[in-house]
């Protein structure tokens, strides 16, 4: 399924015009995501991920506008398919993320008009906002503030990263993450059977890990503040030993390759499912260490 993100909203009235002319009986698909309070951009992959599963179609488009709103465009859907697809979503999303009314099937012959509409009001809006006066964008306080601690990590907790590891009885899990979905799926995952420690920037994440001296590390490609690679790269020169697994929802080759050459033992790609972490959490020697000496806390997480 074609994914369209830039110039989307022009790309869809083209679209949709297009098909009004020519093959009226298609069916277009809104999920109407710019009406809730949150913002659900990070659900837009775990969204178009499950629509491929749904649409056999190969011609169908996905349109990603900027207000949050998706827009399917597809050859056939019927609304009783529709139904049946929000109720298997209605077990991997928040509630508050399907109210009722979210998602609003059209047939392109027969709604062209308030279909042309909305788009030209969504093309208005992107407008309007591109003439407004931006400041320049400077880094925030707290992550200057983060930068410049950085520098002066406390050298007493550096040298003892590794005999705090293994000295501590129980394991330790690590988390760097900026995507909230993902966090709060590693959260209720691991929270009640781990020590769990999130941090949602590079950073922040290396003054976590050196505080923390984690048996495991996730940490995520795509990051605010710093890549993903890079943070690594400083990671294994404080931490030499360090067990760390790669998150992205990037799961190519090339990514895959980089990491591991950095040292990663290993690349999960978003979405995952939890047996995924244990498998990895199972492998890591530290944690493996600690369980074989206290078999009932093995026990408890499998």
């Amino acid at each position: 399924m074609l994914v369209v993100k830039k110039d989307t909203e022009k790309k869809l009235i083209a679209t949709l015009k297009n098909l009004w002319e020519n093959q009226p009986t298609y069916r277009c698909l809104q999920f109407r995501f710019s009406t809730l309070e949150d913002d659900v951009a990070e659900f837009h992959t775990l969204l178009i991920h499950h629509l491929r599963g749904l649409l056999s179609d190969e011609s169908a488009q996905s349109y990603i506008c900027s207000d949050g709103d998706i827009f399917v465009i597809t050859r056939s859907l019927t609304q009783k398919t529709l139904e049946t697809f929000l109720t298997s979503l209605a077990h991997k999303l928040p509630p508050a993320l399907l109210p009722p009314g979210l998602a609003v099937l059209y047939e392109i012959g027969v709604d062209w008009s308030r279909l042309r509409t909305m788009c030209n009001k969504k093309i208005e809006a992107i407008q309007i906002a591109s003439h407004q006066t931006k400041a320049p964008l400077r880094p925030s306080p707290e992550k200057l503030q983060k930068q410049d601690a950085l520098k002066s990590m406390n050298k007493d907790l550096l040298s003892s990263l590794a005999m705090r590891r293994m000295t501590r009885a129980k394991p330790e899990i690590m988390v760097i993450e900026d995507d909230p979905f993902t966090q709060k799926l590693v959260s209720t995952t691991l929270k009640k059977k781990f020590a769990l420690t999130i941090a949602d920037n590079g950073a922040g994440g290396l003054m976590s890990y050196v505080n923390k001296a984690p048996d495991i590390l996730f940490l995520d490609i795509g990051l605010p503040d710093m890549d993903g690679h890079a943070v690594l790269d400083k990671l294994f020169t404080i931490d030499p030993d360090a067990y760390v697994v790669m998150f992205s929802g990037n799961g190519d080759k090339e990514n895959v390759l980089k990491a591991v050459q950095r040292g990663a033992k290993g690349f999960i790609g978003k979405p995952f499912t939890q047996e995924k972490l244990f498998a990895y959490i199972e492998k890591s020697p530290f944690i493996t260490a600690k369980t074989q000496k206290e078999t009932p806390y093995a026990d408890s997480y499998r």
